[in-house]
């Protein structure tokens, strides 16, 4: 019964979009378009976890709530690093994270119906995997995004877990972080693979879900071998916080 009600939820936030929200975005532009769908994409993002029956709680780790709301209130651009367990982590981050950002997305989601335009319109960088020349100018695009003041999340993993633990990260998913040197934002999400797995369209409801926030990383003022690891170093703390606040 909840998977059906979650997937009437999910159909119908989409149809409403098309119908009342896709239209707005005809007349916005920039950064209008930008804040437009933001504030769309956290009203989605909490429909669609209230309609998998879940809560969510936001933890920050190291005292860091303080230096969060600074990052929100001077919109000091940074690149959110977290695992991947579920279809839920994206309306889960774009409904309880309290800042402001964009998505690294695979090329594919650029024409998807709604979803695309809708992410066109929140500055979404479209990375083509594939095709390596493209691939570059994709990256040149997102690193003069950054400079402009948008946040960007990457899935350094690559693609969801299958077993719900973390898996190695890429080392050159961190390459937007290290050529901008802007800094880094490690975020654990637990809970949302018992929610929904990559295995299944089945959901469970009654689950905790947590979004574990942990300290900016400043790359500039780490030693050169510690910058060359960096993808090490936030994976383990991710696959750290994992640990500690594991359903």
């Amino acid at each position: 019964m909840r998977t059906i009600f979650y997937h009437f939820i999910l159909v119908g936030t989409f149809l409403y979009g098309m119908i009342f929200r896709a239209p707005a975005l005809l007349f916005k532009k920039g950064r209008d378009a930008h804040n437009f769908a933001r504030k769309v994409g956290t009203n989605w993002g909490k429909n669609l976890v209230w309609a998998s029956g879940s809560k969510v709680k936001v933890i920050y780790e190291n005292d860091c709530e303080r230096e969060i709301k600074k990052i929100k209130e001077t919109k000091e651009p940074v690149i959110l690093i977290s695992n991947h367990q579920s279809n839920l982590d994206i309306p889960t981050l774009l409904g309880y994270l309290p800042l402001d950002f964009a998505f690294i997305a695979k090329k594919e989601m650029k024409t998807w119906p709604l979803i695309g335009g809708w992410m066109k319109a929140l500055n979404c960088i479209f990375l083509d995997r594939k095709n390596v020349r493209q691939g570059m100018k994709d990256m040149k695009n997102a690193m003069s995004k950054v400079k402009d003041g948008y946040s960007y999340v990457i899935f350094p993993e690559g693609s969801r877990t299958e077993t719900g633990e973390v898996g190695e990260f890429k080392k050159g998913s961190f390459k937007l972080a290290t050529d901008t040197k802007v800094r880094i934002l490690p975020i654990t999400i637990s809970g949302t693979y018992a929610v929904q797995s990559k295995k299944s369209l089945k959901v469970k409801g009654n689950k905790n879900i947590k979004v574990i926030v942990d300290k900016p990383i400043d790359l500039t003022t780490l030693p050169i071998q510690e910058q060359k690891n960096i993808h090490k170093i936030v994976n383990d703390i991710i696959k750290d916080n994992l640990k500690k606040y594991k359903n």
